[in-house]
């Protein structure tokens, strides 16, 4: 088995999941019940990201969206302080790829399971898995955030369609070049759900996915069609 195929291996999805479903469920709560000022759309986005990103998605939880000594702190205070932490070209680009890749990876993953049940050709799987993460990113986590900020339906539907045009293009890229170049290789075929491999090359999947939507984010950020954490 050629490198990384540790991806496939029991001992590596047990645990990564083990600590990534036990993360995910501490970042909900914390944010529910303490980091309270995050945004709506992104407290169901973090959890996701954690879960398939296990200690890495926690890291940039922490490092990225929780300011020291929130607990301490009253909820006007709080607001404040998570506005000004998060103020900074460098946030609002990982704020925007969270939210991104937690609505595309919800649609994309949910899609793949299905098709690897029915079965269906590679090209057939992508693009379903496309317009299902796609769905699921415009209409779903970018329509909330964008209502949230007070536009109209139809201009929320616009700027959400919008942002997520680029964003999701460069998730799938990411996504795509797992699947068709490196799973193949490691694992002779596309993994269906009831194995270690398939856990294991989705996570890889959606981490390249979200490494290759970082500049594009950026420039989303850069050019107002994307807000970030605030």
């Amino acid at each position: 088995m050629a490198f990384p195929g540790f991806l496939a291996e029991p001992w590596f999805v047990l645990s990564w999941y083990g600590f990534g479903m036990a993360a995910a469920a501490w970042a909900l709560y914390d944010m529910l019940a303490v980091n309270t000022a995050v945004n709506p759309p992104l407290k169901a986005a973090w959890p996701i990201i954690i879960f398939f990103f296990s200690i890495l998605g926690l890291a940039l939880y922490w490092l990225t969206c929780r300011p020291s000594g929130i607990a301490e702190m009253d909820e006007k205070e709080k607001q404040t302080v998570h506005h000004d932490y998060v103020n900074n070209t460098f946030y609002k680009t990982n704020g925007a790829l969270i939210h991104c890749v937690g609505g595309d990876g919800l649609g994309i993953m949910t899609a793949m399971i299905v098709l690897r049940l029915v079965g269906v050709t590679f090209w057939q799987e992508f693009w379903i898995e496309y317009a299902v993460g796609f769905a699921f990113g415009w209409l779903i986590f970018q329509l909330w955030a964008f209502l949230l900020q007070d536009n109209g339906l139809v201009a929320a539907l616009w700027k959400a369609f919008r942002a997520e045009f680029f964003s999701m293009a460069s998730v799938m890229i990411g996504m795509g070049v797992v699947m068709s170049q490196v799973t193949p290789r490691v694992v002779g075929e596309q993994p269906p759900p009831e194995t270690y491999a398939f856990w294991g090359f989705a996570s890889f999947g959606l981490l390249a996915g979200a490494l290759l939507t970082v500049p594009v984010n950026y420039v989303l950020i850069r050019v107002g069609w994307k807000h970030g954490m605030s």
